[in-house]
This record gives C-alpha cells, sequence and structure tokens, in this order.
C-alpha cells in the first residue's frame, strides 16, 4: 500500500485525505532506529513516529517534520551524514511545497552518498547535481503521468525495487505530543 505518498503519512495514518501533511518518510537499513533518531534530532529534526523493532538488515521506518518552524528552521536535512558506510536510506518528501503544490521527491542514499534524486514530476531526470541512478528503471516501466495513481505506482516501483516493506497503521507508534509541539 503507498497510498501515503498521495497525502503524507501522517494524514495516511489518520486517514485525512484532505490533511496538509509536512513530514518526512525515511526507510533505513544498516543503522538502528536509536542511531538515526540521535542524528535526526542534532539536525533539530526529531523523529516523532516510527515502525516497529527489526531485524539487522531488514528495513525500518521512520517519521520526522520535514521543517522546524518553532527555531525557524526550514533548511533540509543532511542524510548523508547519517548514513555512513554500510547504511542506505530511502527518503520520501510526499509534500515538499504544499503552498506551491509540487509532486513528491524521493531520496535514495547508499554509503554517505547520494545514488538517485527522483522528482515525480519528472522521474527521469539525471543531471550533474541531481543523480539518479534509478532513472533507467523508471522509464523502462513506462508509467503514465497523466494516470490517477501515478504517484502511488511509482513508489511502488521505488519500493519493490528496493525491497522495501509495505507500511502497516497498526505497526506504528506515534509520539503526538512531539508531533504537535512543532506548530
Amino acid at each position: 500500500m503507498t497510498s501515503w505518498i498521495r497525502y503524507g503519512v501522517m494524514a495516511w495514518m489518520a486517514e485525512d485525505r484532505y490533511g496538509e501533511d509536512e513530514t518526512v518518510l525515511v526507510y533505513f537499513k544498516g543503522t538502528d532506529r536509536a542511531a538515526l533518531a540521535e542524528g535526526l534530532t542534532a539536525q533539530h529534526r526529531p523523529p516523532f513516529a516510527y515502525g516497529n523493532a527489526t531485524a539487522p538488515g531488514d528495513w525500518g521506518v521512520i517519521v520526522h517534520h520535514m521543517f522546524n518552524p518553532v527555531r525557524n528552521d526550514y533548511e533540509g536535512v543532511d542524510y548523508r551524514k547519517l548514513c555512513p558506510q554500510g547504511t542506505e536510506l530511502m527518503v520520501f518528501v510526499p509534500n515538499p511545497s504544499i503552498a506551491k503544490g509540487h509532486g513528491p521527491h524521493a531520496y535514495h542514499y547508499k554509503d554517505g552518498q547520494t545514488s538517485s534524486c527522483v522528482d515525480y514530476e519528472d522521474p527521469g531526470y539525471v543531471g550533474e547535481f541531481w543523480p539518479n541512478k534509478m532513472a533507467p528503471l523508471i522509464t523502462a516501466a513506462g508509467l503514465d503521468p497523466r494516470s490517477e495513481t501515478y504517484e502511488e505506482q511509482l513508489t511502488q516501483l521505488i519500493c519493490d525495487h528496493l525491497g522495501l516493506p509495505a507500511l502497516d497503521r497498526a505497526t506504528f507508534t506515534v509520539f503526538r505530543d512531539l508531533m504537535d509541539s512543532y506548530f
């Protein structure tokens, strides 16, 4: 199930199709949840939701706010700092700009390097400062960007390619006080 890409993870969890969700979903492998949470907290984005604990080598999941308005901090997180050798991250930003109406973005990091930057509005784009090792996979899939389920199809393609587990509302723990403290 990838419908969370359309409205954001917290809106998906609340089954609120019209919620304005400015959260980031991070799948992680090769590090533990505590280390990732500590790294996000150091960058002023403490996670407020996470999936069940995972076995070493499996993908875990964590959710954090995209921005920190209390600190007037609208800079992005440097995920390369959170991705040392042996670590892999897949970062989904469902609503990178709610006010401007831009489509989702997805970023794949491995061993401290950016592997792919996928802009859902032009997922096959590759540039000097915009690596995208997934571009051939995405192009070969021949997805129709006019399809009503395009974002979900592209997300499923990425998830299948990396072996990411489906999200399940029942397996998430949410710290509402921390989530609410941002606004």
